[in-house]
């Protein structure tokens, strides 16, 4: 949408939200307004950058659909999720407006949270405070929240997942770099702790509009659902996590676009993913891996393609059910039909490193799941097959070790494996490709990050990424050849797997070199 749209959107709506002009606060993520939409636990998709998607909502805005619909900055292409950022702070302080304009903004909070309950169907239980802060402030009570939520290593062992795998530069400041992304993209949060909205004070009035229709979305979920609890984050559990913000972010942006533009139907989900994805690049710091990109809008257009699927098959009450039986699994959200079936994932042990030699120990474990395989795939290949490689999903485990030197506590050596069951031979095969076309079928030996082997039999695939050093300066440096690579990948393939329900078949494939991750700790 084009700006003279927009603002010829904004004048065909009705003034109940326009009294947010003046206190300019209301919009979960900033960007052009050309597309604003949705946006991503895991960290990616809620998945990669999960952890501090968690703290804040930067969703992609809404594009013009049929109607006076507008992009809605509570769907813009970050990824937010709205429940748990800072913690207990009080409605009242440095900040907040002042008396007249508090009680009118708390008016307009009301008189929009009665539409928007009416929208999705969802009681309100309580009035919901509303507090605007400088985007400063606002990252600031992000950062306190990841900081006291998310266990110390846990950001600093997701860059070794993704350097490893080449999804970022071997040196790239991940968590430097994913604040750096937060900032432009968020523009406020709902924050279930202390029953508050926060809002960014710079947001024009259609994003003031659209994010506060978005952010009470949340503020409803968590009365009736209990946010706070349902996103905490636990070691391990990262790609539940992703599909339960998703769900979160999806369901927001449905009701946002029913409130917005008379029905979020109106909206067609392709595009909706184009414009989250233009407006996520458009706002990005230049440097900014694409895969934290994609991670950003992830659980808001995944999300919303889910909640969407679910309405077209029984309304609102679809959704309801799913409040009451989360999806376990990406693979699940991504799949109706595999959560209809509750069709589980494969258990995949933790892989080991008894080959890497003394010293070497796991000092983090996660599962990735579909979407943030896909997501790491399409870093390799093109979209269309990483979405059909990522589908034979059928459960995976990675794990970060690590080994200290005793002599430089600045220097340490990182190494990463990762085991993945795939439905069938032939989605394991498949997965193989998109491997073999970023890194060919023989060990690669890295200058900076040492070697990367990956083989790929019957329903398993397989990739070990290290060892490599890194020292105090930053400098990064191979501390492994492929020779040790091939024999730790065998050990890893040795693990244990379980069965899913139906069980999975063997078959035949090659070997070569490796994937992505999406964060988590165990």
């Amino acid at each position: 949408m084009t700006q003279p749209e927009a603002r010829a959107a904004a004048a065909r709506r009705p003034a109940a939200a326009r009294g947010f002009a003046a206190a300019r606060g209301f919009a979960a993520a900033r960007g052009p307004a050309a597309a604003r939409g949705p946006a991503a636990a895991a960290l990616l998709g809620a998945a990669l950058l999960g952890t501090a998607a968690l703290a804040g909502c930067a969703q992609p805005a809404a594009p013009a659909a049929r109607s006076r619909a507008q992009a809605s900055d509570t769907a813009r292409p970050a990824p937010p999720v709205a429940p748990p950022p800072a913690g207990g702070a009080d409605p009242v302080g440095e900040g907040e407006l002042d008396d007249d304009a508090a009680r009118l903004t708390q008016d307009e909070v009301a008189r929009v949270l009665a539409r928007v309950a009416k929208a999705r169907g969802l009681p309100v239980l309580r009035e919901v405070r509303s507090r605007v802060l400088t985007r400063g402030e606002i990252l600031a009570r992000v950062r306190a929240h990841v900081e006291r939520e998310i266990p110390e290593g846990v950001l600093d062992h997701q860059r070794e997942v993704l350097a490893a795998l080449e999804l970022i530069p071997a040196d790239y400041d991940f968590t430097a770099g994913m604040y750096r992304l937060l900032e432009g993209r968020i523009a406020g949060f709902y924050e279930p702790e202390d029953a508050t909205m926060y809002l960014v004070d710079d947001l024009s009035e259609t994003e003031a509009e659209e994010t506060l229709a978005h952010e009470l979305v949340h503020a409803l979920q968590d009365q009736s659902f209990s946010l706070g609890k349902l996103l905490r984050f636990n070691p391990g559990d990262s790609d539940r996590l992703a599909a339960t913000h998703a769900l979160v972010e999806g369901e927001a942006m449905s009701a946002m676009f029913d409130v917005l533009v008379g029905s979020a139907f109106q909206m067609d989900e392709s595009t909706l993913r184009k414009l989250v994805a233009m407006s996520t690049a458009l706002s990005s710091v230049g440097d900014t891996p694409l895969v934290l990109q994609e991670s950003l809008g992830a659980p808001y257009t995944d999300g919303f393609a889910f909640v969407q699927a679910l309405r077209r098959d029984g309304g609102w009450a679809s959704v309801d059910a799913v409040w009451r039986a989360l999806p376990e699994t990406t693979e699940q959200l991504l799949h109706p039909e595999k959560l209809a079936a509750r069709e589980p994932a494969v258990e995949v042990a933790v892989p080991t490193a008894a080959a890497l030699g003394p010293g070497f120990r796991v000092v983090f474990d996660d599962v990735m799941g579909e979407q943030a395989l896909r997501i790491a795939f399409a870093a390799y290949a093109h979209r269309e097959a990483a979405i059909g490689a990522a589908a034979g999903w059928g459960g995976d485990r990675f794990a970060v070790v690590q080994r200290d030197d005793p002599q430089d506590p600045t220097r340490r050596a990182f190494a990463l494996a990762w085991r993945l069951r795939f439905d069938r031979a032939a989605d394991a095969a498949e997965a193989g490709k998109v491997l073999e076309r970023r890194f060919g079928k023989a060990c690669q030996q890295r200058a900076s990050l040492g070697p990367l082997a990956w083989t790929a039999r019957g329903s398993d695939v397989a990739i070990v990424a290290g060892p490599y050093e890194r020292r105090g300066g930053g400098e990064v440096s191979a501390a492994g050849t492929c020779a040790g690579a091939k024999t730790w990948l065998a050990e890893v393939m040795k693990g244990g797997v379980g069965e899913k329900a139906g069980g999975a078949t063997g078959g035949a494939a090659g070997t070569g070199g490796a994937a992505t991750g999406n964060g988590g700790r165990r």
